[in-house]
């Protein structure tokens, strides 16, 4: 049997099991996105920016549910935080990229040597054989559940419409790789970073990487630096109650929040780069974990975090995202952001926006949570530290 590049890569992808997966429109990436959810019978989905689409797949991988996301080179390399974080992180289940490269300028403000960027990073991959592409799928997959790592498969845009050949004799893959809590592998923040780059680099070489010493789980704040445990004490409360509505995996991002991941409060799992907490939720919603959490400070969700939001409201999933307000970059030195840039971005999402006005009222936390947890409908919660003493 014989097919399109784009078509044999969707069959690849529907025997594997793979129902979630993202693209962002462009040369080649089109193509093979439309041609899986045809075969599929999904409906598209599109995605905006590179970097959400790259992050929802890896969050879907990360709570044990195969992904895929179809992504031109350039967009691939426009996602580049989310995936040098994912390389650190991990997976659980598998995670395939099909990178399209314009390798002959057909539609692309440059040509770019993209093998060159992919092994750079270190992330396993492969220059996709035309003919055999089906195959490369499969493969790509078994290699990342090995390494529990996210793959890279690189096709050439002048591919994707060649025929290829599908084996009379398919397999179906099954996964069997599901979410367990391990906040040493999969936060990542200065306590465990040490860590996470020595079993990074013991699954590029094929080593155990299970032998790798586990670093210690310290309560906070005892664990932090002196200055800031006055911080982390403001959120006390608001986490204190978190723990109660929280689903089975919260998300997070770089950032004081983040140290909540650790005891007595547990309360963040995943975390990556800078507002990736929003799509890391997402993916975790499409994989079946629900309620879907994400926990964020104001300066990440400004600076990338909304960009995930806009994708849960095209997508209506009734995310529910925890925004920290205190006014300020708390770990880079205090750096204020300007007045009512928050606000703005709330503004759009107006009619899913509540306010914790007072983060020291354990009543009106509790109330405002509780409420977001048990809503049908994408929540905005802005809890507001910005006149805390």
């Amino acid at each position: 049997m014989r097919s399109k590049v784009s078509e044999a890569i969707g069959i690849a992808m529907k025997d594997m099991g793979v129902n979630i997966s993202t693209y962002v429109p462009g040369l080649g990436a089109t193509e093979v996105y439309y041609d899986y959810c045809s075969i599929s019978g999904l409906r598209p989905a599109i995605s905006f920016h590179e970097e959400v689409a790259y992050t929802v797949a890896h969050g879907a991988a990360l709570a044990g549910k195969r992904a895929f996301t179809a992504l031109k080179a350039h967009g691939f390399i426009k996602a580049g935080n989310s995936v040098s974080d994912s390389l650190y992180s991990g997976t659980n289940a598998g995670l395939v990229a099909i990178v399209v490269d314009d390798i002959k300028g057909m539609q692309s403000d440059c040509i770019l040597d993209t093998l060159a960027f992919i092994k750079g990073l270190g992330m396993p991959y492969k220059a996709a054989d035309a003919e055999n592409v089906y195959k490369d799928i499969l493969e790509g997959f078994e290699i990342s559940e090995r390494y529990q790592l996210p793959y890279a498969l690189v096709v050439d845009a002048s591919d994707v419409g060649k025929s290829s050949q599908i084996p009379g004799k398919r397999l179906t893959g099954i996964c069997r790789h599901s979410y367990s809590r391990d906040i040493t592998q999969h936060v990542l923040c200065p306590p465990f970073c040490n860590y996470q780059n020595q079993v990074f680099h013991c699954k590029k070489q094929g080593d155990g990487w299970a032998s790798v010493p586990k670093p210690s789980i310290s309560p906070i704040p005892e664990s932090l630096p002196e200055r800031w445990r006055p911080i982390a004490g403001k959120y006390a409360k608001l986490f204190e109650a978190f723990k109660s509505v929280r689903g089975p995996i919260v998300t997070g991002d770089t950032g004081m929040s983040t140290l909540f991941a650790l005891p007595p409060y547990s309360c963040i799992d995943v975390t990556t780069y800078m507002g990736g907490s929003v799509p890391l939720a997402i993916g975790a919603y499409l994989a079946g974990c629900k309620p879907a959490w994400a926990v964020t400070g104001d300066f990440a969700f400004v600076a990338a975090g909304h960009l995930g939001l806009l994708e849960a409201a095209q997508r209506n999933i009734p995310l529910k995202v925890l925004v920290l307000y205190n006014g300020r970059s708390e770990t880079t030195g205090g750096q204020r952001i300007p007045d009512g840039t928050l606000e703005r971005i709330a503004k759009a999402y107006e009619e899913n926006v509540s306010y914790i006005h007072d983060p020291q009222d354990s009543d009106e936390i509790k109330k405002i949570l509780e409420s977001a947890a048990n809503a049908d409908k994408l929540s905005l919660i802005i809890a507001d530290f910005r006149y805390e003493k």
